[in-house]
């Protein structure tokens, strides 16, 4: 009887240490999942910086596309030697534009692999949280291209301008040496 109650004990102490064992697992696995709540939070942080960077490089690309207008107003009433200052005026403008785009497009590209590189090391616990990254992710790549899109064309509209206001002059310059010309033939001869 005596072994029967020894037995018992050792059973019952045995089960009591899988339950404890048991339970350490599962404060683990709460554990690891608050830890990847943090990373998400992480990756989030850095998709509203990203995010943040795109909006002022587009304020800043605004910017670039109103000086860029203005140097085209003052090449329209220049001469032709101040239309080819402020076309290399415009030229660097806009490459300062296209860096501002550039340095854009690879915040992006940083925080796409930050959001990759946690969305792999977050899969098992939140594929949902993956789904609402990538659809960040996606935003911000359009804002990218966006504003890509929105340097070339201000790109294009001022090369028009510049080459319109210079032909502007030239055809000008041409027309008064015309007359000038014909005014000296009639009153010489």
């Amino acid at each position: 009887m005596i072994h029967l109650k020894i037995n018992y004990e050792a059973s019952l102490a045995i089960v009591e240490r899988e339950e404890e064992g048991e339970l350490l697992s599962l404060i683990a696995v709460a554990a690891a999942a608050a830890v990847a709540v943090a990373e998400s939070e992480a990756v989030a942080l850095a998709l509203a910086v990203a995010v943040e960077v795109a909006v002022e490089v587009a304020v800043e690309v605004s910017v670039a596309v109103s000086v860029a207008v203005s140097v085209a107003v003052t090449v329209a009433v220049a001469t032709a030697a101040e239309a080819a200052a402020a076309a290399a005026a415009v030229a660097v403008a806009l490459s300062v534009a296209a860096a501002a785009a550039v340095a854009v497009a690879v915040a992006v590209a940083v925080a796409v692999a930050v959001a990759v590189a946690v969305a792999l090391s977050v899969a098992a616990a939140a594929a949902a949280l993956a789904a609402a990254v990538s659809a960040a992710v996606a935003a911000a790549v359009t804002a990218a291209v966006a504003a890509a899109v929105a340097v070339a064309v201000a790109v294009a509209v001022a090369a028009a301008a510049a080459a319109v206001a210079v032909a502007v002059r030239v055809a000008e310059a041409v027309a008064v040496a015309a007359f000038c010309f014909f005014v000296l033939e009639v009153f010489v001869v």
